[in-house]
């Protein structure tokens, strides 16, 4: 085996932690909203390449929705990555997005077996469209969402919400995160959607370089100074 095979070789063998966007591109999100989330996910994914010395390596999918959902970055090393920009538009079908991000996680052709337990970022300015419940016990029980939560895969899935504006189902949200000890983060402001990016991105770095990147317990506070945003 000569000297590039063997890099290649090594590469390929580092365990990957892959990085889930769910990212809600309807109508109520054109303007302000969306260009900022097309600027932070660029941010985050410069953040991720940037960071040196590390046992694994970061994968990066982006996964929009409004009338349906689009996988409009597969899942890939982030150096392998070039970010397009996205509009908005239509409605919010969120469930759909929950059950397609819960088939690539089983997936075991799109996630590796080796791979770290993921990470899923949802964020959102209003609410699913593509659910009739009426009462937190039907969201609770609502299959999108369940077959999330308990996916033999997905169910270990580190999940964190950014709620967008006062129109934004916290409910909801916080029942995607389903753990009292993780904040749902609240944006009001481009500079706020800035700062769940920032630390999101800190929250995935921290884990791969601590002892066991299997640990999701989450480090600091979302409250970032602006200066290192």
């Amino acid at each position: 085996m000569d000297f590039k095979s063997f890099l290649k070789n090594k590469e390929e063998m580092r365990r990957p932690l892959p990085i889930f966007i769910l990212a809600d591109v309807s109508g109520s999100m054109d303007g302000a909203k969306i260009k900022q989330l097309n600027l932070s996910l660029r941010k985050m994914l410069t953040q991720l390449n940037e960071t040196k010395d590390i046992p694994g390596k970061f994968q990066l999918s982006v996964l929009t929705f409004n009338d349906q959902v689009n996988v409009v970055q597969p899942l890939a090393d982030v150096d392998q990555i070039t970010l397009q920009e996205f509009g908005a538009g239509g409605r919010t079908a969120m469930g759909a997005a929950f059950e397609k991000v819960s088939e690539l996680i089983e997936d075991r052709n799109v996630v590796d077996s080796r791979a770290y337990r993921p990470m899923i970022l949802l964020m959102s300015d209003g609410a699913p469209t593509d659910f009739n419940g009426k009462s937190v016990e039907e969201l609770a029980a609502w299959k999108p969402l369940q077959k999330l939560k308990n996916g033999a895969r997905s169910s270990k899935a580190q999940r964190l919400a950014l709620a967008i504006g006062q129109d934004a189902d916290e409910v909801l949200l916080q029942e995607f995160i389903g753990d009292p000890n993780v904040p749902l983060i609240r944006a009001n402001n481009e500079q706020e959607i800035m700062r769940f990016f920032k630390w999101a991105t800190m929250t995935v770095i921290a884990r791969m370089k601590s002892v066991n990147p299997d640990d999701i317990t989450l480090p600091g506070s979302p409250d970032i100074d602006e200066e290192n945003i």
